[in-house]
């Protein structure tokens, strides 16, 4: 095997962020459906994967929703994509102590928008493959972090007094057969 690794990670701004920012967190607190996921390793004090993941009549992804989608219609057109297609979605919460275990996801890539993330603690970190280096995605809060869904990563533990609220989704991509620019 060759030890090369490289793959796309962007972190950008997500441009309307402070003008959202209340209106998601205000949708999530009074939304219904949702579960509190405890794992191994895990505690995730609320979160709709299970229970909402596919719902597009969630009124906080109805906030974000067309400014989502220009937001990745522009990380398309950077990259050289043609189009994205969201597979699904959701939030999760993380209280004082909250965390999430090593994983990966399906699809291409994966995308986490930092709605709240308190004093930029609590950073996404990652894990390289071949070195079994730990590192930590750079992002402050209204960033959007985009990385290839194979890549193990985690949600270190949460050691502030404040919630930290994420919210997440897995994506395919495409070009047109034949049309790469």
């Amino acid at each position: 095997m060759t030890n090369i690794i490289s793959f796309p990670i962007s972190i950008k701004p997500f441009k309307e962020h402070s003008q959202l920012k209340d209106q998601i967190l205000g949708a999530i607190a009074s939304q219904e459906k949702y579960e509190h996921m405890t794992a191994p390793d895990s505690d995730i004090m609320k979160c709709d994967w299970s229970t909402s993941r596919y719902d597009g009549d969630r009124q906080w992804l109805k906030t974000i929703n067309y400014s989502l989608a220009v937001h990745l219609n522009d990380w398309c057109k950077s990259m050289g994509y043609q189009t994205f297609g969201i597979t699904e979605i959701w939030f999760q919460q993380y209280a004082k102590g909250g965390k999430h275990a090593w994983h990966t996801h399906s699809n291409n890539f994966t995308n986490v928008y930092y709605v709240h993330l308190p004093e930029d603690k609590a950073q996404t970190e990652w894990i390289n493959p071949l070195t079994k280096d730990v590192h930590t995605f750079d992002v402050h809060e209204g960033d959007i972090v985009t990385f290839p869904s194979w890549i193990i990563h985690r949600a270190p533990v949460n050691n502030t007094e404040e919630t930290k609220t994420i919210i997440s989704w897995n994506m395919d991509i495409s070009i047109e057969d034949g049309n790469y620019e």
